[in-house]
């Protein structure tokens, strides 16, 4: 019985994980069954924690949402960041990868700055 508690809290967390991924890219459960090629009612039983995936779904989603796969996980990885790093990092996951390249090259740029 504990067992099974402990599945239904990492789908929960991974499934609010999806759901507020999903929502910061303004996308509709609609749109997301739709690239996913499953249904509307799939794409909600893994939102609400009542379903789990394959890994092929799980990379599927994070291609589809163009984020890593540990903002999928992001509550139940046991590695340790600071708050403020991890806030850091959680945000710059949130953006498009064109964001993404643009942050890399300005970290690029300041690391290059501080080595002269």
């Amino acid at each position: 019985m504990e067992e099974t508690t402990e599945k239904n809290k990492v789908l929960q967390i991974i499934g609010n994980n999806i759901r507020t991924l999903r929502l910061s890219k303004c996308m509709t459960q609609e749109q997301m069954a739709e690239r996913l090629d499953h249904s509307v009612n799939f794409v909600s039983l893994i939102e609400l924690g009542k379903s789990g995936m394959s890994v092929a779904t799980i990379l599927d989603i994070c291609n589809i949402l163009d984020v890593d796969v540990n903002c999928i996980f992001k509550g139940l990885l046991n590695h340790r960041v600071k708050d403020k790093d991890q806030k850091l990092i959680d945000n710059i996951l949130m953006l498009s990868k064109e964001d993404r390249n643009i942050i890399e090259e300005l970290v690029k740029h300041f690391i290059n700055k501080s080595n002269k």
